[in-house]
């Protein structure tokens, strides 16, 4: 038996970012990080999915998830995607008691989310020819 390793139909890659929220409660938030890598390239409209924590801001953060818009071409031939959505919620002001890392709160506590709204780098971390070329460990 041969093991064959094919290239993927198009190059692996991720995207960076970089984003502003929207002001809540009189303050933003920094969004930054890398999108997870997908095989694509400027016209298949792929889509690359995105997580993280924001910058910490007015002793708290927020959690952020989500999936880019498709594939945008630009004239050099390397494509962004556009990113939008709103953050999880986060208490206005830290509540009660912390236990083992996590804060608990009686009662009804103020809560807010911010909204973004951006795009990504272009693609970065781009497989080169023959990172695909595995040894062979069985004939």
């Amino acid at each position: 038996m041969r093991a064959v390793f094919a290239p993927p139909h198009c190059p692996s890659h991720s995207h960076v970012f970089l984003i502003e929220t929207s002001t809540a409660e009189g303050h933003s938030h920094v969004m930054d990080g890398f999108t997870k890598p997908v095989n694509g390239n400027a016209f298949d409209r792929h889509t690359h999915f995105y997580s993280g924590i924001s910058s910490y801001e007015e002793k708290h953060y927020h959690r952020f998830y989500g999936q880019t818009g498709p594939a945008v071409p630009l004239p050099d031939g390397t494509h962004y995607h556009s990113m939008e959505g709103r953050t999880y919620f986060n208490y206005n002001q830290p509540p009660g008691t912390v236990t083992g890392g996590v804060q608990y709160a009686e009662g009804v506590v103020e809560r807010h989310y911010h909204l973004f709204s951006g795009m990504t780098g272009n693609p970065v971390g781009i497989d080169q020819p023959g990172w695909y070329r595995w040894p062979v460990y069985w004939r």
